[in-house]
């Protein structure tokens, strides 16, 4: 019988997800600068990349975690223990 995905619990699907996705120490770095608050120009900066790299990534982490923006991808890092 196949997984339903919406039985799990909240906490597993997050803990799921995370260790499907493979993030790339990239996006984790991405992802850290999103959970701080940073913008795309900010991380862009920061990261010396260009702004369309850097959307790029957020829409690679964005896919990643089933996502559809920022907040709920800093959420779900942080709830995840993806990031402290």
């Amino acid at each position: 019988m196949p997984l339903d995905f919406n039985l799990l619990s909240c906490r597993f699907k997050i803990t799921l997800i995370c260790h499907l996705c493979c993030c790339r120490d990239r996006e984790l770095e991405v992802l850290r600068l999103i959970v701080e608050g940073y913008t795309n120009p900010e991380i862009a900066k920061s990261l010396y990349l260009s702004e369309h790299t850097v959307k790029t990534y957020v829409r690679g982490i964005f896919n990643k975690l089933l996502v559809n923006d920022r907040v709920q991808a800093a959420v779900m890092a942080l709830r995840s223990s993806l990031m402290s």
